[in-house]
């Protein structure tokens, strides 16, 4: 028993230390073993219990951070997420009961196959990716174009497999080597693709971005006594980053925490900074849309605001965080029971966006001071799209945005609920995969950090420190090109996970057949 719970211990705390802000990345090559160890010889029932205590583990060193906004929050992920490990720890001693040593051959396949449910149903909370771990390991990342953050999951599972087979089977020196040289091979191949990537960075058409990090008090810029305030540090910031000649200036998630749209006052204000200057201007805000009913929803929005031109481009967030800005599944058992109580305990109410869309503009120079029919096509000179803060975690929905048209991305944020811990570095490194997964730079504004520019390689540039103000300019290329992943999606998840069901199937029918 204290053996296990060791071991359980062990595993999370490895993993939490592979994953940013620590630049630990090849602790995720052994990370699992402590888990492997434990799981051995174990009975289904043994294998679950277990599997779920280590997935607590898991969850506690990684995403302990949640509490600090969300107690129902952080309830719900420490309740939850751990059936995703308990779940891969009953099919990992199943396989073994009936494949024996071949189910080695299938932990890989298995442990993509969980992760890739993770990012599904209202419960989704795709968070602690191995692949994530290699995040600062540009090199070895870059076939992600190909297979998505799932190809990094399984080649990093693989290398845990290899090594545990290494140093736990006591294998002969002929097999030593073998494996030795398997993981060497497992190394160089995504090191020389990398290496010839990244030697092979291609010019492009560029535009010239600013990013407002307001470093405003989450809890306070909600008082409604303070709008003006608020207001004023934004517009005071953008007026210094004008001077650079940006085509356009990016304020965070909910930089203007109310309904915008009707705010005619704060219109012109914003107007009134951009016009002259012929700079667009991206904000988050908060949006809202009349029911038949009578009533209304709202939403977390993106606000796209073209100089001399009144009407707004608009997106509103598609992915809620569960038990934060949702409650998941709120009209079925348990919890429409309990919706009532979490909202109490602060979980908000917003509705989900009902469409991807693209937001499109000009660049400034060609715009000359002219008023234009923004309906046109022929007059916008780039397209974009924009992930709202959770967004950013799912490579599925954002590859959407690039078969939707967007030249580049931006990734609007708020993470200032989660102090100085893990969770910004996190969520920020994340970012590096989707740039990788569909080569488009991104542009990453967030109210207290990290603000950083991406390539569409994954190099992070003039990343912010949390908790300052900051104003960062850059420029961002365009492109159109298309990758694998972009165009064809979880290809290779759909393949592992088709892989892992039929060996589990197989299995099944081997212990109907023993039997």
């Amino acid at each position: 028993m204290k053996k296990n719970s060791v071991l359980c211990l062990i595993t999370g705390i490895i993993i939490a230390l592979s994953l940013p802000p620590f630049r630990f990345g090849f602790l995720g090559y052994v990370a699992l073993i402590p888990f492997f160890l434990l799981l051995e010889n174990k009975a289904i029932g043994e294998a679950f219990r277990w599997g779920y205590i280590t997935g607590f583990c898991i969850a506690v060193t990684s995403l302990f951070w949640i509490g600090w906004v969300t107690v129902p929050g952080l309830f719900g992920v420490l309740l939850v997420w751990p059936l995703f490990i308990a779940l891969y720890a009953i099919l990992h001693a199943l396989l073994f009961k009936i494949h024996s040593r071949f189910a080695y051959v299938l932990l890989p396949f298995v442990w993509t196959m969980v992760e890739y449910l993770q990012s599904h149903t209202e419960l989704a909370f795709p968070w602690i990716y191995l692949g994530y771990t290699q995040s600062y390991f540009l090199p070895l990342i870059q076939y992600a174009e190909i297979t998505s953050i799932y190809g990094v999951s399984f080649w990093v599972v693989l290398i845990n497999v290899l090594f545990y087979l290494l140093w736990r089977k006591s294998p002969t020196l002929k097999l030593a080597i073998a494996l030795l040289a398997a993981i060497l091979v497992l190394f160089l191949v995504p090191s020389i693709h990398g290496i010839i990537v990244l030697k092979n960075i291609k010019k492009g058409e560029s535009l010239k971005i600013s990013l407002i990090q307001g470093n405003r008090d989450p809890n306070e810029k909600w008082n409604g006594d303070i709008r003006e305030s608020n207001f004023a540090i934004y517009a005071r910031m953008t007026r210094q980053v004008l001077d650079d000649q940006p085509d356009l200036v990016v304020w965070p998630e909910t930089a203007m925490p109310f309904y915008l749209r009707s705010e005619r006052d704060y219109l012109q204000k914003i107007h009134e900074l951009i016009d002259s200057t012929n700079t667009y201007l991206l904000t988050g805000a908060i949006d809202y849309e009349f029911l038949e009913n009578g009533s209304y929803e709202h939403f977390n929005s993106a606000m796209m605001i073209e100089p001399h031109y009144y009407t707004m481009q608009r997106y509103a967030k598609m992915k809620l965080v569960p038990f934060s800005e949702k409650v998941p599944y709120k009209n079925y058992f348990p919890f429409n029971v309990l919706k009532d109580l979490l909202w109490d305990l602060g979980l908000g109410d917003y509705a989900l966006g009902g469409e991807i869309g693209v937001l499109e503009g000009r660049f400034r120079s060609t715009m000359n001071g002219s008023v234009h029919t923004p309906n046109s096509q022929e007059s916008y000179d780039y397209q974009t799209a924009v992930a709202i803060c959770y967004e950013s975690v799912f490579p599925n929905h954002v590859r959407q945005y690039v078969n939707k048209g967007a030249d580049f991305l931006i990734i609007i944020t708020n993470d200032a609920w989660f102090g100085k811990t893990s969770g910004p570095f996190q969520h920020a490194q994340m970012a590096v995969f989707r740039a990788i997964e569909n080569r488009r730079d991104i542009a990453r504004c967030a109210n207290t950090g990290i603000s950083c520019f991406i390539s569409k390689y994954g190099a992070v540039r003039q990343a912010t420190p949390l908790f300052e103000p900051a104003m960062i300019t850059d420029s961002v290329k365009l492109n159109e090109e298309k990758t694998f992943y972009t165009q064809h999606g979880d290809v290779f998840a759909v393949f592992v996970t088709f892989v892992s069901i039929l060996s589990l199937v197989i299995a099944l029918i081997k212990k109907v057949v023993l039997l």
